[in-house]
């Protein structure tokens, strides 16, 4: 068994075990969680497990998992203080949340690896118009929707210093080393599998937005936009731990 493979499982174990503790409460929670609302949560579950487990590889996963963690806390935090979306239990944010957002992660970036058309193939001029619309007019198209229930809402205290120092970080996460291909995979899956995601818990009521909505359909868009922030973090991660490791090899020598 080579070292690679070893730690491959060992990661594997790991997201496994994130995915039992955390999203599903254990194994007695967990029966019966899939148990009472029919095939579909043995579905989603299925399809979860077959992204984490489909072409692994510790090197990407592990920063893919902490930066999902990092931003997915801080994302979490600034919203359940702010009171922009509140959780069953009036966490703020839930323990178990964050972790679940690298499980997130993983799997919306298994996932576009299977999407991406390959990088030999050049993409097409109406491609790269339809990607450019989807990544800069859905995001407002969906928020106008929604403009009459933001405009009762009273947002003093809550679009803070954090709010919009989180927005700049985002932002050139996003738009430093910017890959239209990537990008635009990353965020089409992220916006596809965070909108289930949202339909699910506003549905069964594990959270509720400040507007009430179930779920609103603009924050679809944002699941993709901050799975692309996220993806970027995990790579500059990635590169840091690398040249760290380097660096101490050189000088073990």
């Amino acid at each position: 068994m080579n070292r690679r493979f070893a730690i491959t499982l060992l990661a594997n174990l790991f997201f496994l075990w994130v995915l039992l503790y955390f999203g599903l409460g254990g194994v007695a929670n967990a029966w019966r969680m899939l148990t009472h609302f029919g095939p579909l949560p043995w579905l989603i579950l299925a399809g979860v497990v077959g992204l984490l487990l489909y072409r692994s590889d510790y090197r990407t996963d592990l920063p893919l998992f902490a930066a999902g963690l990092l931003l997915g806390y801080w994302g979490e935090w600034w919203g359940t203080t702010r009171g922009v979306w509140t959780y069953w239990n009036g966490a703020t944010p839930p323990s178990y949340l964050p972790p679940l957002w690298g499980i997130g992660l993983l799997t919306v970036y298994r996932l576009s690896t299977l999407l991406a058309p390959p990088r030999a193939q050049a993409l097409s001029p109406w491609v790269r118009r339809l990607m450019w619309a989807g990544l800069l007019l859905a995001p407002p198209a969906l928020l106008a929707r929604s403009l009459p229930l933001f405009l009762q809402v009273d947002w003093r205290g809550r679009l803070d210093f954090h709010f919009f120092a989180g927005l700049l970080v985002a932002l050139a996460l996003i738009i430093v080393r910017f890959d239209l291909r990537q990008v635009f995979a990353v965020y089409l899956c992220g916006t596809l599998l965070g909108g289930l995601y949202e339909f699910l818990g506003t549905t069964w009521g594990e959270w509720a937005y400040i507007t009430g909505e179930t779920p609103p359909l603009w924050i679809a868009p944002l699941w993709g936009l901050a799975s692309v922030a996220m993806l970027r973090l995990a790579q500059l991660l990635g590169q840091a731990i690398g040249a760290a490791w380097r660096f101490s090899l050189r000088l073990l020598r």
